[in-house]
């Protein structure tokens, strides 16, 4: 059965306010709130500085949102937006289309080098987990990551997972889980996520971030985040 729900944290402004600025966070308890579609915007660019989503002139985070954090679920109208990401100063430095549709999720992220940042959106296809379990999306955002396999201690998430793709969301049992991320071709682990918690019940997109091969001084090394979709 598929999701759909609005934190009540969302209900603190009207409807016919282009977005909110209240995230969902740990908030347990949902309802329905129709003819909306939620968004969580995040900043997976490395040296990206403070940056702002805006959806046509509306903007999104009033909080600076930087690099490695994501907020949300934000509300926004329905139809064909214009999303941006604009500096601290306030200049737009990448945006794009999207229409939304009525309790459609998705998740926006700010991706690339800061010099080529881009505006990626992806779905949030957001269902019932199954009893005792969890779903886990994993993407891909690290810009000099060869295609990469997600590992379990016992099992292959998945492999060949390109720069800026994701899987779909996948079933696992709720539990503490140690994620190796490997480069596919060569079978190297690139970097170890150590006892993150899947709740069961939930939903989570976990992505990668930072440069394989960082420059001298940079310490944007490779690494993977962790979001709640539910």
């Amino acid at each position: 059965m598929k999701i759909k729900f609005v934190s009540r944290m969302m209900l603190c402004v009207a409807a016919a306010i282009a977005m909110t600025s209240c995230s969902i966070d740990d908030e347990p308890d949902y309802v329905t709130y129709p003819d909306v579609a939620y968004g969580i915007v995040a900043n997976a660019s490395p040296n990206s500085g403070d940056l702002y989503f805006y959806a046509d002139a509306n903007k999104v985070n009033n909080n600076a949102l930087n690099y490695g954090t994501a907020m949300g679920y934000y509300n926004f109208y329905t139809g064909d937006r214009q999303l941006s990401i604009k500096n601290a100063a306030g200049a737009t430095i990448v945006s794009d289309s999207i229409a939304l549709q009525p309790n459609e999720f998705f998740t926006a992220f700010a991706v690339n080098t800061f010099d080529e940042i881009e505006l990626v959106t992806y779905r949030d296809s957001l269902e019932y987990p199954a009893s005792a379990h969890a779903l886990v999306r994993f993407i891909n955002l690290s810009p000099d990551a060869a295609p990469i396999s997600v590992n379990t201690p016992s099992d292959t998430l998945t492999t060949g997972l390109e720069f800026k793709e994701a899987t779909d969301f996948i079933s696992v049992p709720g539990g503490l889980y140690d994620f190796t991320f490997k480069d596919t071709a060569t079978g190297e682990a690139i970097y170890t996520a150590n006892d993150m918690e899947i709740y069961e019940g939930r939903i989570y997109t976990i992505y990668t971030k930072g440069f394989v091969t960082p420059a001298t001084g940079s310490n944007d090394t490779f690494t993977a985040e962790k979001i709640r979709n539910y």
